[in-house]
């Protein structure tokens, strides 16, 4: 038997539940397209994941401050208002409090759904996402620039204003 070296223990990249669940915060999420295709070239299906973008953020009651939906990715700045937390039985785990991650999952269990409607099969985004809980280390407003000036970076547009599919949708600066 040869003397196998242990695998390294991956280090878990989330926080605690309860920081995606507090109104203390601002979150940057990018969210990427499974198997690092381009469904979002669809033009109905692109239409499909804003509107549903936009009805998470209606729902649940979150200030969605901008998102930018490219061709294999999106993303997104929310914050979570206190009409938001709510406790859910998660039974052996007890009640635990709901966060903007149970919403992401919803959205891409929704949109999944819809992809298929447009010919796309299996699943339509990553098991997770990238997710940063916004602090002092990186302004609130370079995060939201760099989310809207993504396809000014891939050279498909000189402004951000010019894409399709970027928006600010509730102002950070009133």
């Amino acid at each position: 038997m040869q003397n196998q070296t242990p695998r390294p223990t991956r280090k878990p990249h989330r926080l605690a539940p309860q920081a995606y669940a507090t109104t203390a915060y601002e979150y940057h999420f990018t969210v990427c397209a499974r198997h690092q295709g381009q469904p979002f070239r669809n033009d109905g299906l692109a239409k499909e994941v804003i509107d549903s973008l936009l009805w998470t953020k209606a729902h649940y009651g979150w200030l969605l401050f901008c998102y930018c939906l490219m061709s294999d990715h999106l993303h997104f700045v929310c914050r979570l208002t206190d009409r938001d937390i709510q406790y859910v039985n998660a039974g052996p785990r007890g009640w635990i409090v709901e966060g903007v991650l149970d919403h992401l999952s919803r959205f891409k269990s929704f949109t999944t759904n819809k992809s298929w409607q447009f010919g796309f099969q299996g699943k339509l985004w990553q098991k997770s996402s990238y997710d940063r809980v916004l602090d002092l280390d990186w302004p609130f407003e370079e995060v939201a620039q760099y989310a809207l000036d993504n396809p000014v970076r891939k050279g498909l547009v000189d402004d951000w204003q010019q894409w399709p599919y970027s928006r600010i949708v509730d102002p950070w600066w009133v």
